[in-house]
């Protein structure tokens, strides 16, 4: 069954599911869909959670039932599965199908994917998750809609903004609705039970860090490493959480590959010097390059939720330094 956002948080309260399966541009959109269904789970006694990272080259049998140990105290567990690409080839939409026609009660599985295209939106699993689970797919961001869920964020943060402030929010940030939501999550907290008005708007935004995300975007499409890993160090000095910088990080990646694979900039929204500089970059990369950095992406993302032992700083200063 496919259901809105909204109707998802009233669904989770009358019912938890066994198969979620979120679809979005962005992560920021998924991590909000995931959170309401992990804190839902977490109250119906699911207190473990296992989340796999797959390509179209992952082996599946974590999702098979009788590959696991026989657990004496039959814990319910949450499988997060990521998908990176295009989908999750033969061997993964087999799984996945096959688990939907006997999913596990004691197992809660949820499987996102960002910039998932139409044609696997439709596709065979894709299909046999709607079938037998909850499915959501979150529409794109663009420059129109932008203002709009700047407004809806702010609800939820319990801030009234003015009309003028949400427009010189969504100019600022362009787009990056991980950097909207941190300024909005900073707002409450310099301006707590206040109307925002466009000044107070203004002081919040001036009084951001000498190098912006923007400014690490530019500098990473550049190619200049020396300049992107000092950008990176400073914005870590000054407290800027790492989701967001990885998040700079990925929307470049993923801009390129879409260059790589439509051949032109015409779906990527930005302005003129920036998708020149994505076509002039694309060029100079190979698609093997563009695909194994989405993989380190994934890891890093990982590794900052605290499901490996890399260090999210270090795993990002390699990925600048690499790519």
């Amino acid at each position: 069954m496919k259901l809105s956002k909204a109707h998802l948080k009233k669904d989770i309260d009358e019912q938890l599911r066994c198969v979620y399966s979120f679809f979005a541009e962005e992560s920021i959109q998924i991590s909000e869909l995931v959170d309401l269904v992990t804190e839902k789970a977490k109250l119906e006694s699911f207190e473990e959670k296992q989340t796999y990272i797959v390509s179209k080259d992952t082996d599946w049998s974590f999702l098979n039932s009788e590959n696991e140990n026989f657990d004496l105290f039959g814990s319910k567990k949450i499988i997060e599965i990521k998908l990176i690409g295009t989908g999750p080839g033969n061997k993964g939409s087999k799984a996945i199908k096959d688990y939907c026609l006997e999913p596990d009660e004691d197992k809660l599985v949820i499987i996102s994917a960002e910039r998932l295209d139409k044609k696997q939106q439709d596709s065979a699993w894709s299909k046999a998750l709607l079938k037998h689970g909850i499915q959501v797919v979150e529409p794109a961001i663009d420059k129109d809609s932008m203002p709009g869920w700047i407004e809806t964020k702010s609800k939820e943060l319990n801030l009234e903004i003015s009309k003028e402030a949400i427009r010189l929010l969504a100019d600022r940030t362009e787009g990056n609705l991980l950097a909207a939501s941190q300024e909005l999550t900073k707002l409450s907290l310099l301006f707590p039970e206040q109307d925002i008005s466009l000044e107070h708007m203004k002081k919040s935004i001036s009084n951001s860090s000498k190098f912006g995300i923007f400014d690490l975007s530019n500098s990473f499409l550049e190619g200049n490493k020396k300049r992107t890993v000092r950008i990176i160090e400073t914005l870590r000095a000054e407290g800027t959480q790492p989701p967001l910088v990885l998040w700079a990080l990925s929307k470049e990646v993923s801009n390129l590959y879409t260059v790589m694979e439509e051949g032109s900039t015409k779906s990527i929204w930005g302005p003129r010097y920036y998708l020149d500089l994505l076509a002039k970059r694309s060029k100079k990369l190979s698609p093997f390059q563009v695909k194994n950095s989405l993989k380190e992406i994934a890891e890093i993302d990982a590794a900052i939720k605290g499901l490996s032992d890399k260090s999210p700083w270090q795993s990002i200063r390699e990925l600048a330094l690499n790519f």
